[in-house]
């Protein structure tokens, strides 16, 4: 039973992407149990999007902070994502200074949005996840306030540098978070070792690590699964390596002509990745941009793409394909052994040549891809279920630590 009243709190802007839709689902999930403790706090962007996809969402206890209006479901449209400007430069001490007071007006704003929905209703517990946590960073330097959990999914380590003494972004890197949060919630062992190896401290008591994710299986279902398809889902940026598949696909789509490519996703290469699908200038090769029902491809495809850098542990769009009962093609890297092995999927380098082959296998072996579709589609429903990670969440909840 989840007892002190909790705000999760996510502000990011232009992305439906894994965290949204995690904590977006957790959110639905205890305001169902828990209606009068459980709170949620985004960005208006992220409200607009929610509204987009379901129609049913309990918005009963969501509020919008920082930029931006609610908008009619016909007027809300893709939020281009600028580069990342954030990246260290050799700054003049002028422009330090005026990073600093930027990036300081701009979260205290959303800080002070914040506290006031706190304090009205009440709210104990604030769970910041991602950037979010970033203008929760003002309450560590008040008495009375409510217990602060940061949620770090982040495997490509953004804004985390090995030393504290970048002073003019304290207000846009997670150094301060990782220290100052009562609570660090890592969704995997490898995020955990990677902040270490960074020279973040952090005490072992205020170290927790999520026990699985997990998506809405209710829209995933097995297909008849005739045609075989490929698809690639993700945020397309290039740390998730949508070139390296399209690289496979022109090879692909000359030996196997049946073959059926698709490609959802958003992000800094979404012109290009389409752009490119264009110039292959097959009906085969089909660009979604953002989809707001992935199940819906997934439930007829076959394979599933993971290629990026890191970690593809433990990705939303691999728990929806798997649930909708689709073999596995991924990245070895970071954790993704926890949940990709054998039994349901292909673990490859980041290899155009490796990818090839593996589709190649999967495609001319269909009762072993079915098989493996099989496997997932079980796998997920009993290890990566909402009500595991629910649970994790209030017991978290319920600790409530000292401040």
């Amino acid at each position: 039973m989840l007892k002190a009243k909790t705000a999760i709190v996510l502000n990011t802007v232009g992305i439906f992407g894994g965290a949204e839709r995690r904590f977006t689902g957790l959110f639905r999930y205890l305001y169902d149990k828990y209606p009068d403790k459980i709170f949620y706090i985004v960005s208006y962007d992220l409200y607009n999007r929610i509204k987009l996809m379901f129609y049913d969402f309990p918005f009963e206890n969501v509020f919008c902070v920082g930029p931006g209006n609610i908008l009619p479901l016909k007027n809300i449209i893709q939020v281009k994502i600028n580069e990342d400007c954030n990246k260290r430069k050799n700054l003049s001490f002028f422009k330090k200074v005026h990073k600093f007071k930027k990036n300081y007006l701009h979260q205290r704003r959303i800080f002070r949005e914040i506290r006031n929905i706190q304090l009205s209703y009440k709210i104990t517990i604030l769970l910041g996840v991602a950037s979010a946590i970033i203008p929760l960073y003002f309450y560590f330097d008040k008495k009375n306030r409510p217990s602060i959990i940061y949620s770090n999914m982040d495997s490509w380590f953004s804004d985390i540098v090995p030393d504290d003494d970048l002073w003019y972004r304290k207000y846009s890197s997670y150094n301060f978070a990782h220290t100052q949060s009562d609570i660090v919630d890592f969704l995997s062992p490898f995020i955990l070792e990677g902040i270490k190896e960074r020279g973040i401290n952090i005490p072992e008591s205020r170290i927790s690590i999520t026990p699985c994710s997990f998506s809405d299986y209710s829209k995933c279902s097995i297909g008849d699964k005739k045609t075989f398809s490929v698809v690639f889902a993700g945020r397309l940026e290039e740390r998730k390596n949508p070139f390296l598949f399209l690289d496979a696909v022109e090879i692909l789509l000359n030996k196997y002509p049946d073959i059926i490519f698709h490609i959802m996703g958003e992000g800094r290469l979404s012109e290009a990745v389409y752009n490119r699908c264009q110039r292959l200038n097959s009906k085969n090769v089909i660009f979604h941009g953002f989809h707001k029902n992935p199940p819906e491809i997934l439930s007829e495809s076959s394979a599933f793409i993971s290629i990026q850098e890191t970690n593809n542990y433990p990705s939303q769009s691999i728990l929806e394909a798997m649930a909708c009962g689709n073999a596995v093609i991924a990245s070895d890297v970071g954790d993704t052994r926890m949940f990709i092995n054998e039994n349901n999927g292909i673990l490859i380098s980041l290899d155009k040549n490796e990818l090839v082959d593996a589709i190649e296998k999967l495609y001319l072996n269909r009762e072993m891809c079915r098989g493996m579709g099989s496997f997932a589609y079980k796998y997920v429903r009993e290890n990566h279920t909402i009500e595991k990670c629910a649970d994790y969440y209030v017991k978290l909840f319920n600790m409530k630590p000292s401040v």
